[in-house]
């Protein structure tokens, strides 16, 4: 959108929010989406600047509030804390905490958990409360994600919470676990590590490979034993899963596959990485030059 449509934007917004007292609630709210959208981040930012602003009356500002929970723009969330913390009416208050459990994700969790540490009112505190509860009811995600952070504490949970994100989890919620690939329980980086190859997309390739290249070496030096080779196993079929759903990635790959396969020699493990080296890449079936490694 060039300049002067997003001053046109701005303008029709600031015209629109001058004139909300005398409009319907809705249409106020339908006709300011309409123009967010169109006009993009620029138009957010003048919203998020009214919802903090003291220029314009309350009734207005809630009608922006809940516009934000329609929207659920980045750009909304910092001003939508800043009234649930530091407001001036209740009200308004309430319904930022509203807008926010709307977004239902990690970062409106988050907030109200600290806004839960706040000195609130007692309603407030009693919406915040509802709002967590209405964002971990929604999103199975972080309603289980405790569960699966507990790992060796409680396996039992762990291989269950883990079995179901595994089945469940879209790559927007599966990028959340790149936090977790370096957890100081093995267990939790290395379901971590599955839920990406199962569930991840391909802007995760580069987290993926790293955390295969390092693990698979220090897994092989223990793979005489049962806890090792185990866990370098699962570390190999999740690999093969992410390649089977993005072969264009095997050939980046290919070499350290090609040394583990080396390190295993003769052992058990030697067929999963024969199976992993024998993958069908596009353009490379008939290509004399393939070397894949094997014994």
């Amino acid at each position: 959108m060039d300049l002067a449509a997003i001053d046109s934007n701005l303008e029709q917004i600031d015209e629109l929010v001058r004139c909300a007292a005398d409009a319907d609630g809705m249409l106020f709210r339908m006709r300011l989406e309409e123009l967010v959208k169109k006009g993009g981040r620029s138009t957010e930012n003048a919203i998020a600047l009214y919802i903090t602003g003291k220029a314009i009356d309350v009734a207005t500002r809630l009608n922006l509030v809940r516009l934000a929970g329609y929207i659920r723009s980045d750009a909304f969330l910092l001003p939508l804390q800043q009234v649930i913390e530091a407001g001036d009416d209740e009200l308004l208050r309430e319904e930022a905490i509203i807008s926010i459990s709307k977004y239902n994700d990690r970062r409106a969790l988050d907030i109200l958990a600290r806004a839960l540490d706040a000195r609130l009112p007692r309603a407030l505190q009693d919406a915040v409360v509802q709002g967590i509860s209405r964002i971990r009811s929604n999103n199975p995600l972080l309603a289980m994600l405790p569960r699966f952070l507990k790992g060796g504490q409680n396996r039992e949970m762990y291989e269950i919470t883990l079995k179901i994100f595994k089945k469940i989890l879209g790559p927007d919620e599966a990028k959340n676990f790149i936090a977790y690939l370096h957890h100081g329980d093995p267990l939790v980086a290395a379901g971590s590590f599955e839920i990406l190859c199962f569930r991840g997309g391909e802007s995760m390739f580069f987290f993926i490979a790293e955390f295969f290249r390092e693990n698979s070496r220090l897994l092989a030096r223990g793979m005489d034993r049962q806890v090792g080779a185990a866990r370098l196993q699962k570390l190999i079929v999740a690999m093969h899963e992410y390649l089977r759903r993005y072969p264009e990635f095997f050939a980046q790959l290919r070499p350290d596959i090609a040394s583990l396969r080396q390190q295993v020699g003769d052992a058990p493990l030697g067929k999963d990485l024969d199976l992993l080296l024998a993958m069908k890449v596009p353009g490379e079936e008939n290509d004399p030059q393939r070397d894949g490694g094997r014994l």
